[in-house]
């Protein structure tokens, strides 16, 4: 049984913290940073950190001298009309910040799960979730999020694990290129998000311990501070500094990217919203009790027989204002921008400003919440089962296609269309698995860019689908009825079972949306053509820095693929003297200058086993001429197309800074003054 005494403990405090920190944090943050300081933006959270930390500090003594509510203590403090004033002032940010929050929450959830939905519609039904969340009392919400928050938690750090194998370290690299301006900068917007910490100034009534106060408070800085950084390292390995400054949310975005082993499940990024859903929530149902807490003490009501009855009413009568301001910030760009710099200005200023005035006077002068708490949860996760649909269309009156195809035309947006609609149903994209691009389009820059802006807006295909250039997509997508199964399954499970190729070096849509803003890789996507009535991969069509780069043969191919550490197993003829097996390579990159010229050394060591064999030719005459083999055929793409087969751009940033630069400025000068040169050392005695 739960006393109904208005009181929390130090553990729900924490944890009701942490929920108001992380919801907006890791959605908007990321993107912010990577704007603001680029790979530089880990020194930044690093820096936001401590300045929350030494704001705790600063808090620490008031919290402990308070013997009151917070706006009584203000009025002690500082005197009745100064007093009020600050009320007033936290009265307009909490205000301002619960319409914020409540058009992010309803946005994120229409552009996440219901696509199609009406927007007054949603906002509608989390307001109302929110005002049964504020007059359920701070009691009943803390026990609901000490209850739900490993429920989060541990999938939150599930995603994190699963996230690992698609980062690319190289993506960290070079830190330090910008200025301590930037930085700062930065650093100031990652205080932003935590100064909410300042929440502890209004939870002094409801936790009787002041000490446990505080912890929770440095404990709640710490967590999220460390699930930022986590995050933002993860953001920035899997989508490039370029790329994640052009995201919108990029944390929802990073689980439909994941790869996940066939199967129908495509969209592990609806799956995964339940962690902002709550998150979000707990943000919006703060804001709204804060707000109207304070107005209750500005109204000269939050005292007496019955104050926290006044109070509860008083929060939800705030919520027609929120209600406004979340369908002026859905109108309205500039009001948004408006936001942004009162938040920026006015708003994380007064919440320093408050606290340091507050020090310099100082110098100078039950049963029933447990029905509650369990109605509140029952409530919340009802409202995310129907928030659960994937749009307005019914299940039957959708279709789930596995493939789509789409081809040139003057006007990508018809052929989007022709390839969407083929039959009366609405079709579903959150579980297709290959996009089937014809070869004249995936050549055509211009189209491409049009193509991916379009897709990227719609957001209905997963990040995590293939693609997969054609000549001719009606034939195969025809190719089905003689398959037994859909062509995309089909090859979906050759890319991630059969191939002998690492599935992460198959192309997806997410990889073509980053390359359009970071171009640092060379993307080879599977030419393929029908053969004995399957699809087969025939050749490569390559992407350089985001624009095509002419096609190049499977083995060419598979001579990157090796370079790079992709190839579980690496089977090849040396001329007519023998076939050989390699495996396990493990490759290093470095980067020298010899004779006044830059050149790439890419050193594979690897086992080899000789399948067959003619005549005496020794190990080291096989090591030599694979060898010759290798840089024979990088050194030929590098002069005719000038593809780097060792993908050397990505190694650069942490590698040679000064080299980096130089090919940021002139890509083109920096490849024809490079020379790739590879080296082999095969241990033939074990495979």
């Amino acid at each position: 049984m739960f006393a109904d005494n208005h009181k929390i403990s130090g553990r729900q405090t924490f944890r009701l913290l942490t929920f108001d920190l992380l919801g907006a944090g890791t959605l908007l943050l990321p993107t912010v940073l990577a704007k603001t300081a680029g790979r530089d933006g880990i020194f930044c959270i690093a820096l936001g950190v401590a300045a929350a930390l030494l704001y705790l500090g600063l808090l620490a003594p008031l919290v402990r001298d308070m013997g009151e509510a917070f706006p009584l203590y203000l009025e002690r403090k500082l005197g009745k009309a100064c007093g009020r004033v600050c009320t007033a002032g936290y009265v307009l940010y909490f205000v301002l910040l619960a319409g914020y929050v409540a058009y992010l929450f309803a946005d994120v959830v229409i552009k996440s799960l219901l696509g199609e939905e009406s927007f007054w519609l949603v906002l509608v039904v989390l307001l109302l979730l929110a005002g049964y969340g504020v007059w359920g009392g701070i009691e009943g919400r803390a026990r609901a999020y000490e209850l739900l928050f490993w429920f989060l938690a541990a999938p939150l750090f599930a995603m994190f694990v699963f996230a690992t194998d698609e980062v690319q370290a190289d993506y960290w690299a070079p830190v330090f290129t910008q200025g301590a301006d930037r930085i700062a900068l930065g650093g100031y917007c990652v205080f932003v998000f935590l100064g909410l910490i300042s929440l502890l100034l209004f939870l002094g009534g409801y936790v009787e311990k002041r000490a446990a106060l505080l912890r929770a408070g440095k404990g709640a800085v710490l967590f999220c501070g460390g699930v930022y950084a986590a995050l933002y390292l993860i953001l920035l390995g899997i989508f490039g500094a370029g790329a994640l400054g052009e995201m919108e949310f990029p944390a929802i975005t990073m689980m439909s990217t994941v790869q996940t082993y066939g199967g129908f499940l495509k969209r592990t990024d609806a799956f995964m919203f339940g962690i902002w859903f709550f998150s979000l929530y707990a943000l919006l149902n703060g804001s709204v009790f804060y707000g109207g807490y304070c107005l209750t003490y500005l109204l000269g009501l939050g005292s007496g027989k019955g104050a926290r009855e006044r109070e509860r009413k008083i929060s939800i009568g705030v919520l027609p204002a929120v209600l406004i301001l979340a369908l002026v910030f859905y109108q309205s760009a500039s009001a948004l921008r408006w936001f942004e710099l009162f938040l920026w200005y006015a708003g994380t200023p007064f919440l320093i400003a408050v606290p340091l005035l507050l020090r310099f006077a100082s110098l100078f002068k039950g049963q029933k919440t447990a029905k509650r708490t369990a109605a509140m949860i029952a409530l919340v996760l009802l409202s995310g089962t129907v928030c659960g649909g994937c749009g307005a269309a019914e299940l039957e009156d959708r279709s789930f296609p596995a493939e789509l195809a789409v081809k040139e035309t003057a006007n990508v947006s018809e052929a989007w269309l022709a390839a969407e609609y083929t039959d009366n149903s609405r079709p579903d994209y959150n579980h297709l698995k290959v996009l089937f691009l014809e070869r004249a389009l995936l050549e055509n820059e211009a189209q491409m860019r049009e193509l991916l802006d379009l897709l990227e807006q719609k957001s209905d295909v997963p990040r995590n689908t293939y693609v997969v250039a054609v000549e001719d997509a009606k034939r195969i997508m025809e190719l089905s009825e003689t398959l037994g199964e859909s062509v995309g399954t089909y090859l979906e499970k050759q890319f991630e079972t059969v191939s002998e190729i690492d599935k992460r070096m198959y192309p997806t849509l997410g990889m073509f949306y980053q390359e359009q803003e970071n171009r640092q890789e060379t993307l080879f996507i599977p030419f393929a053509e029908e053969s004995d009535g399957k699809p087969k991969v025939q050749a490569y069509c390559v992407w350089k820095r985001g624009t095509p780069a002419g096609m190049i043969s499977p083995e060419e191919a598979k001579v990157s693929f090796f370079m790079q550490n992709k190839l579980k197993s690496y089977l090849l003829s040396v001329g007519d003297q023998a076939i050989v097996e390699l495996g396990g390579g493990r490759s290093r990159v470095t980067f020298d200058e010899k004779n006044g010229r830059r050149q790439v050394s890419v050193q594979i060591c690897c086992s080899g086993n000789i399948v067959s064999q003619k005549g005496e030719t020794s190990e080291e005459e096989l090591t030599e001429a694979l060898t010759a083999y290798v840089n024979e055929t990088a050194e030929k793409l590098r002069k005719e197309q000038g593809i780097d087969l060792a993908n050397s751009y990505r190694k650069l940033g942490g590698a040679e800074r000064d080299w980096y630069f130089a090919y940021r400025s002139a890509p083109e000068t920096y490849e024809a003054s490079v020379e790739i040169v590879c080296d082999l050392q095969i241990d033939w005695k074990k495979f």
